[in-house]
């Protein structure tokens, strides 16, 4: 069923289901991104080779400009609360609106 012919809940439904999925996809990079980069520092730190340290400084810097990417890109969180604040801001199916029983 497409948005366009599905009811308002449906089509609300899918999109929120839809946002929450994007979102936990770039929550769970991001956590791989920081974890992977905190290692890296720390390697780097240990690191005694010159060669081998700038190796590992630049998948930091890889990493680091990664998440400086990504997190550009989260305005989903943003339409996310929009949706949900919508959803529970319409009146209940068989209430009428103001009507709290």
């Amino acid at each position: 069923m497409s948005q366009l012919t599905a009811p308002p809940e449906a089509a609300g439904s899918a999109t929120l289901s839809r946002l929450s999925v994007s979102i936990r996809g770039k929550l769970q990079f991001m956590d791989y991104l920081v974890r992977a980069a905190v290692a890296d520092v720390e390697r780097f730190q240990d690191e005694p080779d010159p060669g081998t340290r700038i190796f590992i400084k630049q998948l930091v810097e890889m990493h680091t400009a990664n998440l400086r990417q990504e997190s550009q890109h989260m305005q989903a969180i943003g339409e996310l609360c929009d949706l949900l604040d919508a959803q529970v801001q319409s009146p209940e199916p068989g209430f009428p609106a103001g009507d709290p029983s």
